[in-house]
């Protein structure tokens, strides 16, 4: 089975964001033999990421820039680099917060639904996601 790579970059606005629904779309049609409720989750947790880059990488009036590199084959992927101030958290380690909270849930929901998730800070950030399709 061949891979398949959908690619987007500018800067880290929820414009932006909106648009990578439409990639995670292109790489859908693109990779049928992913299942619908994988690609689902996939998109939950890719959008869940880019939506906090872009309201909290930014600050003040700089620009944030990121690039998104989705992928389909065995497993689908995904990488986000961003030029924001490196994050000092474990994406990993966050839990789910109070029901009637207004924000908070972004990684633990993206941490559930990807088999791997994880954050480098190098003159940004550089954040991977894996899930692997159900058998």
């Amino acid at each position: 089975m061949s891979e398949v790579t959908v690619s987007r970059e500018g800067l880290a606005t929820l414009d932006f964001v909106e648009g990578l629904h439409e990639a995670l779309e292109e790489l859908g049609a693109q990779a049928a033999h992913i299942s619908e409720l994988d690609l689902s989750l996939f998109s939950l947790a890719v959008i869940e990421i880019a939506t906090n880059i872009a309201v909290h990488g930014p600050r003040g009036d700089e620009d944030v820039s990121l690039s998104v590199e989705l992928s389909a084959g065995e497993e689908l992927r995904a990488t986000l680099r961003d030029s924001a101030a490196p994050v000092t958290f474990d994406p990993r380690a966050q839990t789910m917060v109070d029901a009637l909270a207004e924000s908070g849930r972004g990684l633990a929901i993206a941490a559930a639904v990807c088999d791997e998730l994880s954050v480098e800070r190098r003159g940004g950030n550089v954040w991977r996601l894996v899930r692997r399709p159900a058998a």
